[in-house]
């Protein structure tokens, strides 16, 4: 095993490294302070300032490594191909996935998810679940980064549904379809936003659901289990 390289003294007394970092945030200052004063005088034209990324108008495109979203893979039928081994959960750092398992219609899968939901405001995206799953069920390869939208924790946890939706969007509209999907729920939210000086509109929590993920009766909740009490089988 290699060896971990020590800290120099200059590092360990951390001032050469707080230069460093103040030298760059004045660079980026400088330049775009004299790049942003030419455009005004119709100069440097071609040349950019440093800026933000304007999503949603522009966004990067994602590295095919990106550890993005979650999505259930599916079977050539169409069926879900998790089998409800509780590998993905167990191997969770966060808690954040709930599998509720059921005998399976095909004779030959012994069980499936009755319910897959994942808990994206505790998932700390560490892709450890992919490396957990024995039959290649779950993936992070959807070039899709966290929902960053919504004003209820239900918002936030993805249903077996939306999970599986992902996939059928991959073999149908290619990596990019499930961006274009997001950020037109995005746009769709953005149109129905509560507004207090219009009675007339809906709140956010009678608003329905985003019309490109399949329409399912809504979950009970989930019920609160001590998990390491329940890995310990007493």
């Amino acid at each position: 095993m290699k060896r971990r390289e020590e800290m120099t003294f200059w590092e360990k007394i951390y001032i050469p490294e707080i230069v460093k970092g103040l030298a760059i945030t004045s660079y980026h200052l400088g330049r775009n302070l004299v790049i942003n004063a030419a455009h005004l005088f119709g100069l440097a034209k071609s040349r950019r300032a440093f800026t933000t990324v304007q999503y949603p108008e522009e966004r990067k495109r994602y590295s095919d490594h990106y550890r993005g979203s979650h999505r259930l893979t599916l079977r050539e039928n169409g069926a879900v191909r998790c089998t409800a081994c509780y590998l993905c959960a167990t191997a969770c750092p966060a808690q954040c996935i709930y599998i509720e398992a059921g005998e399976s219609p095909d004779p030959h899968v012994e069980k499936f998810p009755v319910r897959y939901e994942i808990d994206t405001l505790r998932c700390i995206y560490c892709g450890l679940c992919v490396e957990a799953c024995p039959c290649d069920a779950i993936r992070m390869d959807t070039y899709v980064h966290p929902r960053i939208w919504g004003f209820d924790r239900k918002d936030f946890v993805e249903t077996k549904e939306m999970l599986m939706h992902r996939s059928r969007v991959i073999a149908e509209k290619g990596r990019e379809g499930n961006m274009e999907e997001m950020q037109a729920w995005y746009r769709e939210q953005e149109a129905q936003v509560y507004n207090p000086e219009r009675p007339e509109l809906k709140t956010y929590t009678e608003r329905a659901l985003p019309r490109h993920y399949a329409q399912t009766e809504p979950s009970p909740e989930i019920p609160a289990i001590d998990r390491h009490h329940a890995r310990s089988g007493n």
